[in-house]
């Protein structure tokens, strides 16, 4: 190995050093109280050191939303079981919305604090209502994918897809948070709340065919 490639690979463990106690921080605390001086206290180091690896707070936050979202996305898309090799719209829509569940309430998900925050560097990851969201967050863009498997989603504009998945996604997180804060509900209430919810919004999906089948 080269003296240059030595380097490389210490920089880089200390980049990841840096973010994993930044996430820690951010854990404990939420993004808000994260600051290059909390990060280089734990750290033992001084303030100057993680400005040497990273331009600021902002970047921090921003490398770590890109890292969560990616796992984040696989986690959603792959799930606890194997995929089935054939799967219907509605199915899929159930499975997605339970994993999606699954992940945010989980002991220890940064989820809410990350969602929460309204701070533009963050927002410029997490904004989800606005127009043309289906473009460029994959969730929804997922979402969007599903719903236009169902039929009477068929003669639907991609706005009004968009919108849909927009809606469903609000109501989840509406869910969440409740869930979230909520912590001492029965487990079984906490399963037929969720359950009710997906098959709500799966009747939203199914919603025209409901009524031309009627």
């Amino acid at each position: 190995m080269s003296k240059e490639q030595r380097k490389a690979q210490e920089r880089e463990a200390m980049r990841n050093l840096i973010l994993a106690t930044a996430a820690e921080i951010v854990k404990e605390k939420g993004i808000q109280q994260l600051s290059i001086r909390k990060i280089a206290e734990r750290m033992d180091y001084s303030a100057g050191s993680v400005y040497h690896y990273f331009e600021g707070k902002d970047d921090i936050v921003e490398q770590l939303l890109q890292q969560g979202y990616a796992e984040f996305m696989v986690g959603l898309v792959t799930g606890p079981e194997p995929l089935p090799e054939e799967e219907s719209a509605e199915d899929r829509l159930r499975r997605s919305l339970a994993q999606y569940f699954r992940m945010t309430t989980a002991e220890g998900s940064p989820y809410r604090t990350v969602m929460l925050n309204d701070s533009p560097a963050v927002l410029s990851h997490t904004a989800v209502l606005h127009q043309g969201a289906a473009m460029e967050r994959n969730a929804i863009s997922m979402l969007c994918s599903t719903l236009r498997e169902f039929k009477a989603m068929e003669s639907r504009s991609e706005q009004e897809i968009e919108l849909t998945a927009q809606v469903i996604w609000s109501a989840a997180f509406g869910l969440i948070l409740r869930l979230t804060v909520e912590k001492d509900l029965p487990e079984a209430q906490r399963e037929a709340l969720i359950a009710r919810h997906i098959e709500a919004m799966v009747h939203i999906a199914r919603g025209q065919e409901d009524q031309n089948e009627a």
